[in-house]
């Protein structure tokens, strides 16, 4: 169950490192059984960098989403994903797609850049680890029905 941070403490939390953040959003995303994104009227959220690389930010907690809903995104609202929706449709299907995960970006733009899949088998791994059921995550052809 998540609990309700003070601003000063989501402050603390994004000044964290970037490896801390991707730690820390592995142990909270497997607690909760859920991850956050930001959601416009355009659809989810993402960004491109300069060599054309497109990147889906996902944060642990709404709070954290929430703060980074400005600028662009400031027409957009936390909207949360169950982590087994997450892992079988999202990160394979943004693997499929090319496309890379911002985990746990800060107001400066800093996060963990990393491949669908390899987020997916970290994810894995600590969900084996606590002995959690996400459903299929261990099905190869989940995101497929087959």
């Amino acid at each position: 169950m998540s609990t309700v941070r003070s601003a000063d403490a989501i402050t603390r939390i994004f000044e964290l490192s970037t490896a801390e953040r991707y730690d820390l959003f592995l142990t909270e995303v497997t607690e909760n059984a859920q991850v956050w994104t930001l959601k416009g009227e355009g659809g989810f959220v993402s960004f491109s960098d300069d060599e054309g690389l497109d990147y889906f930010p996902f944060w642990p907690a709404s709070e954290f989403a929430n703060t980074l809903a400005n600028d662009d995104w400031s027409d957009c609202q936390p909207e949360p994903l169950p982590l087994a929706v997450f892992m079988e449709r999202w990160l394979i299907g943004m693997a499929d797609d090319d496309r890379l995960v911002a985990v746990f970006p800060a107001l400066d733009g800093s996060c963990m850049v990393s491949d669908p899949l390899s987020l997916r088998d970290d994810l894995i791994a600590i969900t084996q680890q606590l002995n959690l059921d996400l459903g299929a995550h261990n099905s190869k052809d989940a995101h497929t029905g087959q």
